[in-house]
């Protein structure tokens, strides 16, 4: 029962990379018409709505613990989620994704830095391999200067990182539906204030006044066909879908085994980024190098050398949440 349990989990957090590969190139499809902080205020209050309508008992009624814990997990996505989809639209799906993988070799350091959990020396070397296959994914060979929506998506990293840490600690205490609406419903909260803040700003000072990359967002977002069922999609399927699922596989394993099966999103992202764009859009074979030396120390992280070693911030993260 416990074998069927662990492959039911580890199920559930690969159907969820596999979702979230596809949101890159999605996402980009609704960017091409729509301003990033417009985009993500449709998106996810309408995710907050769907789960407020499909468990009302679970979002009425949760204690003031359980509403600390969603506020802290929608705090870290919303921002993240707002970083990356405004890197998105100055970078590639799979760029962008394999950029994101970065936050794998992170987890560790994060349990650490909470949990005074220590790092092994793999995971130490996982994230030396990473860094410098991002630094190559980052600057590619012949491309003047550094690409702002890869910095943007590298600044996200650490938050998803410490989201993947607390939701292995938190998924533990509360109920899987619960959790999952009241970060989404934080997230939405905080995403629709930062947008009518800002448009109640641009509507005073006038679009002139803005930085160019906030005086898009003043931009009315052109509707058709397309764009309502990618937003239909990344409402019900990746996010009310995939936070179901997420929550419930994280669960029942460690925060660095969920980390190494998200790693593989950088792959399926590129798969995505093939079959409905047309092109992965890479950079060369700089770019290429950088993106195996991120999935290498993604899989040196989870390796074990010694005989004797024991997941150390795993065991914590259970310990903590029992």
């Amino acid at each position: 029962m416990k074998l069927k349990t662990h492959l039911a989990a580890d199920g559930a957090i690969l159907l969820t990379t596999v979702i979230w590969g596809s949101t890159f190139s999605v996402s980009r499809g609704v960017l091409d018409h729509w301003p990033p902080l417009t985009y993500l205020a449709v998106r996810m209050p309408l995710a907050a709505l769907l789960f407020a309508a499909l468990f009302p008992r679970q979002v009425f009624g949760a204690s003031r613990a359980a509403w600390r814990a969603g506020a802290v997990l929608g705090a870290l996505i919303g921002v993240g989620f707002v970083v990356q989809t405004t890197g998105l639209l100055y970078t590639t799906p799979a760029k962008s994704a394999f950029i994101t993988g970065v936050t794998t070799p992170l987890v560790p350091v994060v349990a650490y830095v909470l949990w005074r959990a220590r790092p092994s020396r793999e995971n130490l070397l996982g994230i030396v391999l990473a860094s410098i296959g991002g630094a190559l994914i980052l600057a590619p060979a012949g491309v003047g200067g550094v690409n702002t929506g890869d910095l943007l998506t590298l600044s996200t990293t650490l938050l998803f990182a410490a989201h993947i840490t607390l939701m292995s600690l938190y998924a533990r205490r509360f109920d899987v539906r619960q959790l999952s609406a009241l970060q989404i419903t934080t997230a939405a909260a905080l995403i629709l204030t930062a947008w009518a803040g800002l448009r109640a700003y641009a509507a005073l000072a006038g679009a002139a006044g803005l930085p160019p990359g906030l005086a898009r967002e003043t931009a009315p977002p052109a509707w058709s066909a397309p764009v309502g069922w990618h937003l239909a999609y990344l409402s019900l399927v990746s996010t009310v879908g995939v936070f179901l699922l997420w929550t419930w596989g994280q669960a029942r394993m460690s925060a660095t085994h969920a980390a190494v099966i998200f790693s593989l999103e950088p792959v399926f992202a590129t798969a995505f980024a093939v079959l409905l764009r047309g092109s992965a859009e890479w950079t060369g074979p700089r770019a290429t190098v950088g993106a195996l030396l991120v999935l290498a120390g993604v899989i040196v992280s989870e390796l074990r050398w010694g005989k004797g070693e024991e997941r150390a911030e795993g065991s914590s993260i259970v310990s903590s949440g029992d």
